[in-house]
Order: C-alpha cells, then structure tokens, then sequence
C-alpha cells in the first residue's frame, strides 16, 4: 500500500514479514549440505557461494562424482510451473546442443523441496575466457 508522505512522494507504508525480508535466512551451510545429502548427491563438506541476484547458488562439492551446482530458488517470485517451464527450456536448448547448463533430472524430477526451500541440481559448466581471435 502507497502514502503519500509529507513531501508529497509516495512512501510504503506496509512491511513485510520478517520471512519474507529474509527468505534466506535460515538457509545455511548446514540446511544447503542436508539438502543435497537428501537428494543422494554424495557431499564431501566443500561449499561455495556463487554470484547470483535473486537466488541462492552454490558450487557443491561431491566425495564420488564431479562437482554440481545447487540453486534455491527465492520464495513466491515464481510458481512451480514457471521454474519448471525454464526447466524444460533449458533441456531443449541443450538438446539442440547449444551451449546451457540444463538442470539434471534426479528421481524423474528436476524440481525438488527441501523443507520451505525449492532447488534443482545443475552440472558444473565453468565459463572459459572468450577466443577473440
């Protein structure tokens, strides 16, 4: 809801829960690794965040597989259907053979709940320095 304040600006008046201020904050080392020990992913302990803007990312280390990437989606900024539409677009692109990283498909699904979080698991792809020449 708007107001107008003194200065005639618009100003918002109603606050967000503190949840939704924080969607993340119970979404620690602990909760990501319990995660993907849920999803059989074989962690070995190693973790590290990776620049995202509205989501939470993280490279996973693995004791018997190559890394992967773990994102969790922010809450109520898109619905199942939605993530799960770019989901599919990614694995078509990527059956077209262009250059993406689709979400890896585990137990039939490539969208998964953690408790109040939701997540699918990527390959590792790390980026390389263009070829100017």
């Amino acid at each position: 809801m708007i107001a107008a304040n003194r200065a005639g600006r618009g100003r918002k008046t109603d606050r967000p829960a503190a949840q939704d201020a924080t969607p993340f904050a119970t979404l620690t080392p602990d909760a990501v690794l319990d995660a993907a020990e849920a999803l059989g992913l074989g962690p070995d302990g190693h973790l590290f965040a990776l620049n995202s803007y509205e989501n939470r990312v993280y490279r996973l280390g693995r004791l018997a597989a190559e890394p992967a990437v773990l994102k969790f989606y922010r809450a109520a900024l898109w619905s199942d259907a939605q993530i799960l539409e770019e989901h599919l677009l990614a694995a078509e692109l990527a059956a077209a053979e262009l250059p993406v990283a689709a979400p890896l498909s585990l137990a039939g699904a490539t969208l998964h709940h953690q408790g109040s979080f939701r997540l699918a698991v990527f390959p590792l792809c790390p980026g390389t320095a263009p070829d100017l020449d």
